[in-house]
């Protein structure tokens, strides 16, 4: 992986299984990473761990809730400042989602911010940076969802987001061809992350009777998709548990 030495990365969703576990092989791998989330304590937790580690790279993090106007510049300002300048975007934060007639307007509306409109306005900024810096292997990763495929009965919000990621990337990667940038949509299954509503025994039982995904299987994922060397995309990567469910 020495395609990764010395890159610099964007993991959003850093504090949780999938970003946690992509930060941390990053920089194993000689990565400089900036994670980003909303729980500033977890953020701390998930630096001051990488960092005893022993990995080559570096790790540093910002506080930012990404539905914002706000969050999004406070975490581009921390990209500038500390990374100064970036290669590789992961974006992989996101919110769970209810029925549309059990949300209340603000409610259906934060789940559409996070999980698409932050997507669309990371990549533009990521993409800005990129060409800014004259890379010739810059990369955008984009964490979707199986549910566009299942649409499962109580996801239409959430599906609503996700579809539109899926269709936001598939269109996109054409137009950064002549840009030479990279881009992917990683299509997980369940994951056994904090964003299902079970607890962590509950979630471990789950794995361990192929229901749900390990974080840390989504991770690799990634990582083979930032790996690859410069001309070869993984385009689309579609990875769920045996027993996923369906319906």
């Amino acid at each position: 992986m020495s395609e990764l030495q010395g890159k610099r990365v964007l993991v959003t969703g850093g504090a949780g299984g999938v970003g946690r576990a992509v930060a941390e092989r990053m920089v194993a791998q000689g990565a400089r990473v900036l994670i980003t989330d909303r729980g500033e304590l977890e953020l701390r937790e998930v630096v001051e761990r990488i960092g005893k580690s022993g990995g080559s790279g570096e790790i540093e993090a910002v506080t930012a809730d990404l539905s914002s106007a706000t969050g999004l510049q406070r975490m581009f300002e921390r990209v500038d400042s500390w990374l100064g300048g970036l290669d590789i975007l992961v974006a992989c934060a996101g919110v769970g989602s209810g029925p549309l007639m059990e949300m209340d307007d603000a409610a259906w509306r934060y789940v559409i911010e996070s999980n698409l409109v932050s997507y669309v306005a990371c990549t533009k900024g990521a993409i800005e940076r990129i060409k800014a810096g004259g890379t010739t292997t810059g990369m955008i990763i984009l964490v979707g969802s199986i549910s566009v495929h299942i649409k499962a009965v109580g996801e239409s919000v959430y599906n609503a987001a996700k579809g539109g990621v899926a269709s936001f990337a598939e269109t996109l990667r054409k137009e950064l061809i002549p840009e030479n940038i990279r881009l992917t949509l990683i299509e997980p299954g369940a994951i056994a992350s904090a964003m299902q509503p079970f607890s962590p025994e509950e979630r471990q039982r789950q794995m361990e009777a192929y229901k749900m995904l390990p974080p840390t299987e989504v991770a690799e994922a990634i990582m083979f998709a930032a790996s690859r060397p410069a001309g070869i995309d993984v385009v689309t990567l579609r990875i769920e548990p045996l027993d996923q469910k369906i319906y």
